[in-house]
């Protein structure tokens, strides 16, 4: 148990330090194409849980669970990037689609292909078994979380 005084504590320190070292792990991969996994996250949205070419930053926002304030910042700095492009509506100006664009396709695809091939090598570590009892602790502590507010 080492300098923990019960292992349910020993267990949320793992859970915290697994999540700090995903989230490094993947700005690692992501360094290469200068996005941060918010933005990777809002051109995966855009590229494919789009039914439409565009999203309303609103709609963005929705999909993410991201604040206004932070999509639109977000979005503008994919923008500067040339990775997605602003749309307004001529007939009415205060609506605004963003779309991305063939950069940021590219960049989207290489980004999670070199996520896929990454995640390859915990598939190879981790089995079935022991994924789904992971899986099953980790929303147990989820819902307890939740459960708390």
């Amino acid at each position: 148990m080492g300098t923990f005084r019960t292992p349910q504590l020993q267990l949320f320190h793992s859970v915290l330090e697994l999540a700090k070292n995903i989230s490094q792990y993947q700005e690692n991969i992501l360094q290469e194409f200068s996005i941060s996994h918010e933005q990777l996250n809002i051109l995966i949205t855009l590229h494919y849980d789009s039914c439409e070419s565009s999203l309303s930053l609103l709609e963005i926002q929705e999909r993410m669970v991201l604040s206004t304030t932070n999509t639109s910042r977000l979005v503008d700095k994919l923008k500067d990037k040339n990775l997605v492009e602003r749309k307004v509506n001529q007939k009415n100006r205060r609506k605004v689609k963003i779309r991305i664009t063939d950069n940021g396709i590219n960049i989207v695809t290489k980004a999670v292909e070199n996520i896929k091939n990454s995640s390859e090598r915990i598939k190879s570590e981790i089995s079935d078994s022991e994924a789904i009892n992971l899986n099953q602790t980790i929303s147990e502590i989820n819902e307890l979380i939740l459960d708390w507010h």
